[in-house]
């Protein structure tokens, strides 16, 4: 950075008190004309001034909190413009010294400017030529450096889409300068294609509309021409590329994809989809969010899908949706046409789901369950101030049942403050995250900080309470996720685990053992709970404990596997729990946490051996719930021949239904079962098919039913993967034709139609059954059986697409590697130049 003057100086003293003292954005515009009337000889230049600014507010990549609502406060009293804001943020960090990735990252100082820029812009905030074509120019370093950034393009799209932009763009812009920017967008657009189509599209968009197509190309056309098959391109050119239409059933697929399983929604990328979908319509953009939000709840309600999906769901609906609007939508529009979106969707919602409150007192019916939904949303979204609270008995049609939250709106900072005195707080907020009230949000983004406080600081007497308590309550999780994804909240634990130290005034070990096992069963859980891979977890050593433990802690080694230390830790073990002298403290401080942890598979396996010899009595292992994952490995290497089980079952019936318990155990045992039962159940099933007369297998199978839901993403799979691959005549791919059907038939319906069957696990088995390439020809053939029956430019056919595309484009959890089928469409495209547009025009046409 340059020398800084006096004037600089000042400015950054100044803007240090603010944030001292935690001074508002209102404040702040009160008190900088006072300053300037005291320091009038050190004015600053406005793009001096945001990076005064920036230098104070951020730290390396990271922000304060209040840095946006100052950048804010600056851009409405026009002390700066965006321009100045842009301009800073290249002087503060060289864009050639940041990654991509740093451009997307939440919470860094780069994306919290951009994403200011991307909301200050759209609301139209350059309203002339000069700023406009200014602005554009100052980006072009930008996309040079950075020509895949997803936040980038959408601060592209925005400015492309704003409304200054049609006149500067037609009439000020040079050829020139067109030119150049035409050199950078291709490639953007290019790299976006393959992450994100439909902000890729949304600038496809732009560059045609405003020419700006071939400008990387000049002067190289012969080059471009040479090796081409002509005939290929004038094949592409008979090709009709309908304009893209928005169908309510898109919408619905998306969300469900999101949510309905695990939950994946991000801000960041929703946005980029919905700027891209509807391009800045956004009345409709907000009324059809809404609308889906509502879609998704009764499809599950219909669907007969488990109580906590449905949970999530409609957390969803009165928790984060709300929320998302206020944060994204609400400061595009008066509070009046919010509250007009929301009376539009209402208009258009499934009445059987959602009956008004008169029709609420037919418990018979199976929309009781979801039945005070609006209610609750509507009170959220006035306790989120999307609504006067005054209005919702209008939008209700009827007089409310319910009221605001007595406690009002909570904010993250009053509640990290209050449980930062009075940590036995927190755990009542965990409780609180259940409630349909709208303050979840805040809660779990409370919860994570205070998390990551706790971790930085070592705090582990603190922590072990709160994980006990998350274990314990574990549907909570699924609403933490809706704001913090599963990954973010499990980077501090495993942090925290892979270098755990003890303290130094710890006079106990067992307490440390505690601690440490409490935080571990956390993070087991949340790794089962959402399906995690270790390649999930970003940033873990391969050699840190929590890989290690997650890769191999169900498996026993035998002494010859075991290092030197191991073995005499090992030895210890065996000594102090099978022998008189017991487990003492000495034990306890010569063999760390994790060191057990990575042992207790091989201590329970020597431990069962000692059973079968009959050196050992049974009921000295009623106290492992560790070792639970050990018996489902187990269980599978059993024959019809083997004695092994004579040893197993008894053991494990001690551990599956211990004598006796108290209140605090049986809750973390059912939590612990949670983890295991699907893979337990397993090993059982294998168990009885080996040995058909034991009457001793089926009593542990009826144990475990009860926690064979536990896991989110697995709930009624198998029912339902029987019920498609009957399907006639074809399993799967008529399964997936009449599903796709369905929703075309409901695109055209009228509005309060109910939503038709659809999950998006149909996809995902299918893929994984049949294979990429023959699920992207069973779509194919759909999209080709619409344009024979209605014809290629009907809206049955460009329904269909936007239906599919729209399942081929939403975020799928990580899986084991699979071809997925955005890659083989991008095989096949290929295809098209060559061959396929000469054998089989028609389906060339589709891809």
């Amino acid at each position: 950075m340059d020398q800084q003057s006096p004037a600089d100086l000042a400015w950054q003293t100044f803007f240090i008190e603010c944030f001292f003292r935690r001074a508002s954005s209102s404040n702040l515009v009160e008190l900088i004309p006072q300053f300037e009337a005291t320091a009038r000889p050190l004015a600053l230049a406005p793009e001096r001034l945001a990076r005064a600014l920036l230098d104070v507010g951020s730290n390396g990549e990271k922000t304060d909190p209040r840095l946006p609502s100052y950048l804010e406060a600056l851009l409405d009293t026009k002390r700066i413009n965006v321009v100045d804001l842009l301009l800073a943020a290249a002087h503060f960090h060289d864009p050639s010294d940041l990654t991509s990735t740093s451009l997307d990252t939440a919470n860094t100082l780069h994306f919290t400017i951009f994403r200011l820029l991307i909301k200050r812009i759209a609301n139209g905030i350059i309203d002339n030529d000069t700023m406009l074509l200014t602005f554009l120019g100052e980006l072009l370093p930008w996309m040079s450096q950075h020509p895949a950034s997803a936040t980038l393009g959408l601060l592209v799209s925005s400015t492309l889409g704003s409304p200054a932009a049609e006149h500067a763009m037609t009439t000020a812009a040079t050829k020139k300068s067109k030119a150049s920017f035409a050199r950078r967008l291709t490639p953007l657009i290019n790299n976006l294609s393959s992450t994100n189509i439909q902000l890729a599209s949304a600038l496809s968009y732009y560059q045609k509309q405003y020419d700006l197509q071939g400008g990387a190309f000049a002067g190289n056309s012969i080059d471009i021409l040479n090796g081409v098959d002509l005939a290929a391109l004038s094949f592409n050119d008979t090709v009709m590329d309908n304009e893209p239409i928005i169908t309510r059933a898109g919408l619905y697929i998306y969300l469900n994809a999101l949510i309905s399983d695990r939950p994946l929604f991000d801000d960041i990328s929703v946005m980029n989809f919905l700027s891209a979908r509807y391009k800045g319509n956004l009345p409709v953009l907000v009324t059809d969010l809404i609308l889906a939000a509502f879609d998704i709840l009764a499809n599950a309600m219909y669907r007969a899908e488990p109580q906590r999906t449905i949970a999530i769901l409609r957390s969803f609906l009165v928790n984060k949706l709300p929320a998302f609007l206020g944060n994204y939508a609400a400061i595009n529009f008066a509070p009046l046409s919010v509250e007009t979106c929301i009376s539009q969707a209402l208009l258009r919602i499934d009445p059987t789901a959602f009956p008004s409150l008169s029709q609420m007192f037919d418990f018979s019916s199976k929309s009781s369950i979801v039945s005070e939904a609006r209610q609750e949303f509507l009170f959220s979204c006035a306790l989120h101030q999307l609504i006067p609270e005054g209005s919702i008995e209008n939008l209700l049609g009827d007089v409310p049942m319910q009221s605001l939250p007595a406690s009002g709106r909570y904010m993250k900072a009053d509640l990290v403050s209050e449980c930062t005195t009075n940590p036995a707080k927190i755990e009542d907020l965990i409780g609180e995250l259940e409630n349909m009230e709208g303050n979840a949000g805040e809660i779990a983004g409370a919860l994570f900080e205070i998390i990551t406080t706790l971790c930085s600081n070592n705090d582990t007497m603190t922590l072990k309470g709160i994980c006990n308590c998350l274990v314990r309550k574990s549907a909570t999780l699924d609403s933490v996720a809706l704001f913090c994804s599963p990954q973010t909240l499990l980077q501090p634990l495993c942090h925290l685990l892979d270098s755990w130290e003890g303290h130094e005034d710890q006079v106990e070990n067992q307490p440390v053992y505690e601690e440490f096992g409490s935080v571990l069963l956390l993070v087991s859980t949340i790794k089962h709970r959402f399906e995690l891979l270790s390649s999930d977890l970003n940033g873990l050593d391969p050699d840190s404990f929590t890989s290690r433990y997650f890769r191999s802690a169900s498996e026993s080694r035998t002494t010859d596997q075991l290092s030197e230390h191991e073995n005499d830790l090992l030895g210890g073990w065996v000594r102090g729990l099978f022998e008189a002298e017991g487990i003492n403290d000495e034990l306890m401080s010569t063999c760390k946490p994790a060191e057990f942890y990575l042992l207790i598979a091989t201590l329970f396996d020597q431990s069962i051996k000692a059973c079968q010899s009959r050196t050992l009595m049974m009921e000295t292992l009623k106290g492992g719930f560790e070792c639970l994952t050990w018996f489902a490995n187990t269980l599978w290497s059993i024959s019809s021949s083997s004695t092994q089980i004579d040893a197993l079952l008894p053991a494990l019936h001690t551990l599956l239904k211990p004598p006796s318990m108290s209140t605090d155990s049986a809750a973390m045992h059912s939590a612990v079962l949670a983890r295991v039962a699907e893979s337990l159940n397993e090993g059982l099933n294998h168990a009885q098919l080996q040995h058909k007369s034991r009457v001793d297998i089926h009593p542990l199978l009826e144990v475990l039913r009860p926690y064979m839901t536990h896991h989110r993403e697995k709930a009624n799979a198998f029912s339902e993967l029987e019920t498609w691959t009957r399907t006639p005549p074809n399993g799967l791919a008529t399964a997936m034709g009449n599903m796709i059907q369905g929703l075309i038939s409901w695109s055209f319906a009228n509005a309060n139609t109910s939503p038709p069957p659809y999950t998006h696990r149909l996809l995902l088995e299918t893929q994984r059954i049949l294979g990429a390439e023959t699920t992207l020809k069973t779509l194919v053939d759909i999209i080709t059986h619409q344009a024979t029956q209605h014809g290629p430019n009907s809206q049955e056919v460009d329904t269909v697409f936007d239906i599919i595309v729209t399942m081929l484009t939403t975020p799928q959890p990580t899986k084991p590697p699979l071809l997925p089928l955005q890659s083989v469409l991008r095989l096949q495209f290929a295809s098209v130049n060559n061959e396929l547009s000469k054998t089989d025009p028609a389906r060339a046409a589709i891809l």
